[in-house]
């Protein structure tokens, strides 16, 4: 556990280099970088990485770091911390395994984090004897060279003698008081005996230490403890009765066969009564609780599709389901339509982005559902996760809060009957991805417009002030170039 120990100390001390008092920029890629390294190095080097597969891992996570160093979206600025702290559990626990199940799986990730907790004593006795085994080493060293631990026995006892001297001799003269003050400055470009200074330095101990600790508990966690055990490969296969699953999807089908007839009749074609109330008032309405029956129709669709034996003869469970499918498409492309109707009407906003998003992905996800139904061979839940992670990573790196500066701002511009109102509050909450669009602004005839850009510009431009080489962003330089030239 020595090197374990050492190399917990330093990526505990990197963290605080990279993170104490610093705002997140191209430190969370290099501190992830750094700590997947040290990761599997150390399972590794103690042969426990069965599955290799899983540090494929590392690509998702390495990119979504990399967005720290990119982009300012305050959205992904906190999400991304737990979706990276997610991704480093699985790559663990996946890379440990050969086989197991989903539910394991979980249950590994949940102690992998809670587990140091347990491995406290074990974690601080190890640093201890780590200390003492370093301390045994330079007593075979005084042994082997007794005049240089002299040496280093009289610097040792000068050092705070001189600490003692100097402090007295500073009270007794201030200009000798002032001349030592100038030569440690320069030396150390600190004020070692400010209170300030010195409470930050023992907070950052304090933190280099908690961290290690918890490090070296997880190490202890995954190599001393059952942590590798592999689960039980005994899945239990709950199914659902054919006749009751038959009926539910039977039932379902025909509630969407309505429910979808109404959508192409009203919503796309624009057929009916509609003069009682705006076409946007309608559209708006549902798209949130659309988008929820969508998944829960695709769990419906796991479910009931039985994989007992695989067979590519239809029967009426896959035609029911392969039907609930296509309904849940209709009933996607209806809730899209909605929020497409709804942004046309009151503009873009991050949540309807996402939404979008959301329900492309959702699309995207039929595909593999399809062909789980008709019994081919596809990794289901992999399928999934590989979908999710790539999309999610897409629309990290789409730089939406300058798509909806952009968008916004383009249809004002576009708008000739004057009906289209921007709305500069929102606007001047996005994050200075947003400054080259926002800048278009800047010479509006609207002295509200303008005068909303000006705060905008004065929030980013204090934002941008002291940016120090762990929170470096691309944005953030490019951006504080343009704000200087305005």
């Amino acid at each position: 556990m020595k090197v374990a120990v050492l190399g917990s100390f330093l990526i505990a001390i990197l963290h605080s280099i990279l993170f104490y008092g610093q705002e997140l920029g191209i430190s969370v890629f290099l501190f992830c970088i750094a700590l997947g390294f040290f990761i599997i190095y150390i399972l590794d080097k103690n042969g426990k990485i069965k599955n290799k597969k899983a540090l494929a891992l590392c690509v998702p996570i390495l990119l979504i770091s990399a967005t720290y160093f990119i982009f300012n979206n305050s959205f992904f600025y906190i999400v991304n911390i737990i979706v990276l702290i997610i991704l480093f559990t699985l790559m663990v626990v996946l890379a440990v395994f050969e086989k197991t199940t989903i539910g394991y799986i979980f249950n590994r990730a949940f102690y992998l984090i809670i587990g140091p907790i347990e491995f406290f004593e074990e974690a601080v006795g190890s640093i201890i004897d780590t200390v003492s085994g370093l301390f045994k080493k330079r007593e075979v060293l005084k042994e082997k060279n007794e005049k240089m631990r002299k040496i280093i026995i009289g610097i040792a006892i000068a050092i705070p003698i001189l600490i003692v001297v100097l402090l007295l001799l500073s009270s007794a003269d201030s200009i000798f008081s002032n001349e030592l003050k100038d030569v440690m400055s320069t030396i150390f470009s600190l004020d070692i005996f400010e209170k300030e200074t010195f409470n930050n330095f023992f907070l950052r101990l304090i933190f280099i230490l908690v961290i290690a600790v918890y490090l070296i508990g997880l190490l202890y966690n995954i190599l001393e403890d059952n942590f590798c055990e592999e689960g039980s490969s005994e899945k239990k296969k709950w199914t659902i009765d054919s006749t009751i699953g038959n009926t539910i999807l039977t039932i379902l089908n025909l509630v969407y066969l309505v429910f979808c007839y109404i959508q192409i009749s009203v919503l796309f074609m624009k057929t009916g009564n509609m003069q009682d109330f705006e076409y946007a008032s309608y559209a708006r309405q549902g798209f949130f609780q659309l988008m929820a029956v969508s998944i829960i129709n695709l769990a419906i669709i796991l479910i009931t599709s039985k994989r007992n034996e695989i067979s590519k003869k239809l029967n009426y469970t896959k035609v029911m389901n392969l039907c609930l499918a296509a309904f849940t498409l209709v009933i996607l492309f209806s809730s899209f339509y909605r929020m497409y109707l709804y942004e046309q009407e009151f503009g873009y906003t991050f949540l309807r982005l996402m939404v979008y998003f959301a329900l492309i992905t959702e699309a995207i996800l039929i595909i593999p559902t399809v062909m789980y139904i008709l019994d081919f061979k596809i990794n289901l839940t992999k399928t999934y996760f590989v979908v999710i992670i790539i999309m999610y990573i897409v629309v990290n790196y789409i730089n939406i809060d300058n798509i909806i500066a952009k968008r916004n701002i383009d249809r004002y511009f576009e708008d000739t009957t004057g009906t289209y109102e921007l709305d500069m509050n929102y606007l001047g909450t996005l994050s200075v991805d947003a400054v080259w669009q926002i800048k278009r602004l800047e010479n509006e005839e609207e002295e509200e417009i303008r005068k909303q850009v000006r705060l905008y510009m004065n929030r980013i431009r204090l934002e941008l002030e002291n940016i120090t080489w762990q929170d470096l962003n691309l944005m953030r330089v490019i951006a504080k170039v343009t704000i200087d030239g305005i």
